[in-house]
């Protein structure tokens, strides 16, 4: 994790922690935040679902798939944690 990234999700807990309400251009930022979030979700999922409707793999790669699947939400930010050190 780099510094900018480690200060970025500090910053995050700081305010969450302070009930810290996110305003953009001067208007509550709730329904942009919600709307960029499903758009990730969703890019997430289909993501995922590519991984898994793979039929090229035989059932010896399910591990790699779980694998991919654990790098796309390392991709999206919050990662897996000490969970991904098998490489």
């Amino acid at each position: 994790m780099t510094d900018k990234e480690f200060c970025a999700h500090m910053l995050a807990k700081a305010l969450v922690q302070a009930d810290a309400e996110i305003h953009i251009q001067g208007a509550p930022a709730a329904s942009y935040l919600q709307i960029m979030l499903r758009a990730e979700s969703f890019m997430a999922l289909r993501e995922i679902r590519k991984i898994l409707d793979d039929d090229s793999l035989n059932d010896r790669d399910c591990f790699d798939r779980i694998d991919q699947i654990v790098s796309v939400f390392e991709e999206l930010g919050p990662g897996a944690g000490s969970r991904h050190d098998f490489d």
